[in-house]
């Protein structure tokens, strides 16, 4: 009947309406909390985010609660944004992994914090132990909650995949000689290593939160918990400052870029 058609369609377009006026309260709540605005999107990020192994394991994704600014530290200035992040895998009802030794897996959605900074640095991701490593499947309330999932479980399909590995990453361990429960991929050793000499552990210790993954490419910092988002403005807040922790320790370990 037309009535029910119709009334079928209102419903729909007020579910979507009433989810986008609760993503904007929260991301509003979330640019308060951290000192940053709202945006719109990525697009004013480097396309070094694309390299990285976080978008290898992602295959890019979906964002939300997005919010930038530009955070003065002394005589230099650090452009921060922060996002929540739906994986494509994660729609598609699969979640990946990335193939170093040992491995360790992303969640479908994660919270993210990117920063840009007047360095240039070699790739590295540097991993702290937590959840990610167990390379736990999704659980069942996770799996029966999604279409996609439960497809793909119908049909005897793979759950999980190893990401592509970033070619400028190695599977194995460097040697640097991180702090405890800290590990590092990448191919050049010499520089983490001069890192590492100028005080990164220091700032390794004091942002020592479980399952953080840090990864440098370009002029890049990118900080997130490998397998979870961070629920709250105040969490997502904390994440933010925990970003800004890092960057002050490798501003202060490494050489400006920009001679001024």
């Amino acid at each position: 009947m037309d009535w029910v058609f119709f009334g079928g369609l209102a419903a729909g377009a007020a579910f979507l309406a009433g989810r986008a006026i609760v993503g904007q309260k929260q991301t509003v709540a979330a640019a308060n909390a951290s000192g940053l605005v709202p945006v719109r999107d990525l697009t004013h990020i480097p396309e070094a985010l694309q390299r990285t192994a976080l978008w290898s394991m992602a295959e890019g994704g979906f964002e939300s609660r997005v919010v930038h600014g530009v955070i003065s530290k002394g005589s230099e200035d650090v452009d921060v944004t922060a996002f929540d992040l739906e994986t494509l895998r994660e729609r598609r009802g699969e979640w990946a992994f990335l193939p170093v030794e040992p491995p360790f897996r992303i969640a479908g959605s994660i919270s993210i914090v990117v920063c840009e900074i007047d360095r240039v640095f070699p790739h590295y991701v540097l991993k702290r132990a937590g959840r990610g490593d167990d390379m736990a499947d999704d659980d069942m309330l996770e799996r029966g909650a999604s279409l996609a999932k439960l497809a793909r479980d119908g049909l005897g399909m793979a759950r999980s995949h190893p990401a592509e590995m970033p070619p400028t990453l190695d599977d194995k361990l460097l040697e640097v000689g991180l702090a405890p429960n800290w590990r590092a991929y990448g191919k050049d050793t010499v520089v983490l290593a001069e890192l590492v000499a100028a005080g990164l552990n220091d700032t390794l210790r004091r942002a020592d939160r479980r399952d953080l993954v840090i990864e440098l490419i370009d002029s890049l910092v990118i900080v997130y918990p490998a397998a979870r988002d961070v629920d709250g403005a105040d969490a997502f807040a904390d994440l933010t400052t925990t970003a800004l922790t890092i960057v002050d320790g490798l501003m202060a370990a490494s050489p400006r870029v920009t001679f001024r």
